[in-house]
């Protein structure tokens, strides 16, 4: 694994171009992520897990996660639970697809979110070759 500084190096950077805001608005952040409810899709893949921890440690009110896979999920919770601790009293994960009817049932159970960020994506590269993945929405 790189440290900071090697991959700042390797993409031609001093330091990490979001660093500043966030020291600046750390408070207003702080303050927002802890009054709210967040539902997270796509929660298991690179970006997803990224933002899921970066909410995690702001302490919100709930934080529910939702991806397909169930087994990155899992690792998912060890490494939170291993880092930060259980600090988010309403932190849960959910194997469901998006386009599921289980999907739909569990939000209609609960659905209370002041923010749903939807990170879920097909796959990393799509396959133009393949006319099946191209049609998919």
């Amino acid at each position: 694994m790189f440290a900071h500084h090697d991959i700042y190096q390797l993409i031609g950077r001093e330091n990490s171009l979001f660093e500043s805001d966030l020291v600046e608005h750390e408070r207003e952040l702080q303050e927002l992520v802890a009054n709210s409810r967040f539902l997270v899709l796509g929660a298991a893949g690179s970006i997803g897990q990224a933002v899921v921890r970066e909410i995690f440690k702001r302490g919100p009110i709930k934080l529910h996660a939702v991806d397909l896979s169930e087994n990155n999920l899992v690792e998912l919770v060890r490494d939170i639970r291993s880092s930060q601790g259980y600090k988010v009293e309403d932190f849960k994960t959910f194997s469901l697809d998006i386009g599921s009817l289980e999907y739909d049932a569990f939000i209609g159970s609960d659905g209370q979110y002041d923010y749903v960020l939807n990170l879920s994506a097909l796959k990393h590269v799509r396959s133009e070759r393949d006319p099946y993945m191209v049609e998919q929405k």
